[in-house]
């Protein structure tokens, strides 16, 4: 049985699709283990690790330090996936664009984020891997009305950031998640309003956290994927979303509402579809289920077989 070793962050996003990962992965006859790269750990361990490892996954970030910083592994032995624009902006300002031929296998989690690299100048296409969700996790029955608005991206108050950092290739993706304009609407409609990241520890407790919200906002100027969107999706609650990130090719129209990027466009179209959906609670219901049933195709038995090639 071929032993793989995911090195990536054990939470958040990361953490939820590794450990969906890890149980498919097992089906088709894979071996393997997260290993967090929040931690540190000596060359010596990580070479020894090496030595009985046959092969990394881990994201262009990730591959710098075990390339870099711990000097246990070479690029043929890592699948690499880029989750993020920084992620491959990362390897090119340091080390150039050698290491992406020679990765054992390369992918991004979107075309978006694919197109993205080939805009870059990497040469070799980053197949698609798009992420996914456990459907039976997170489905659950749309609420009765619409009063309460959810955001569980990163959050950042306005101005947090300077314009310098947002437009920089080596921005941190956070400087692209507005989710302070979550909160700034719910106060404009006199709602109430739920930040997962205020009171959220883990992705786990998440699936409890979407039975407390009725709609979902996603105000990002950019995504690698989102999972977010698919999450409340299945959860059945109404999500109202920018075009980024899966949301061309996965979620459409049938798993949201789509607003314009801009900000004062996206603050006035979702404010009309909010006042709507207040004033027409069984509409409302009725939107949640359509969402709720394209979400299926959300979960990880879609495209799983994707993720299984990288590692063949």
């Amino acid at each position: 049985m071929k032993r793989v070793v995911f090195y990536v962050e054990p939470d958040w996003a990361f953490g939820a699709v590794h450990n969906e990962l890890m149980k498919w992965f097992r089906i088709y006859g894979y071996d393997c283990r997260i290993l967090p790269w929040n931690k540190s750990y000596t060359r010596e361990a990580m070479k020894e690790l090496d030595d009985v490892t046959d092969l990394w996954l881990t994201t262009p970030h990730g591959w710098r330090f075990l390339g870099y910083d711990y000097l246990c592994t070479v690029p043929e032995k890592c699948a690499v996936v880029a989750h993020a624009k920084i992620d491959m902006a990362e390897v090119i300002h340091y080390h150039g664009y050698g290491d992406f031929d020679r990765f054992y296998s390369y992918a991004a989690v979107s075309p978006w984020l694919s197109q993205v690299s080939k805009d870059m100048g990497i040469q070799r296409e980053a197949k698609v891997t798009p992420v996914a969700i456990n459907y039976n996790m997170f489905t659950g029955e749309p609420s009765d009305k619409l009063s309460v608005i959810g955001y569980a991206g990163k959050y950042e108050e306005r101005n947090a950031f300077t314009q310098e950092q947002i437009n920089s290739n080596l921005a941190q993706p956070k400087f692209h998640k507005r989710g302070y304009l979550v909160r700034e609407i719910a106060e404009k409609l006199g709602l109430q309003y739920r930040i997962a990241e205020h009171y959220h520890r883990s992705f786990v407790t998440m699936t409890g956290f979407y039975k407390n919200v009725d709609c979902l906002l996603i105000p990002s100027t950019e995504e690698g994927a989102g999972l977010p969107a698919m999450e409340a999706g299945a959860a059945g609650k109404l999500v109202i979303g920018t075009p980024v990130g899966h949301w061309k090719n996965r979620i459409t129209d049938a798993g949201g509402i789509e607003v314009p990027i801009p900000e004062e466009e996206f603050v006035g179209k979702t404010i009309e579809h909010l006042n709507y959906y207040i004033a027409h609670p069984k509409e409302y219901r009725e939107k949640c289920y359509q969402i709720r049933e394209h979400a299926r195709t959300y979960d990880w038995a879609t495209v799983v077989g994707s993720w299984v090639d990288l590692v063949k």
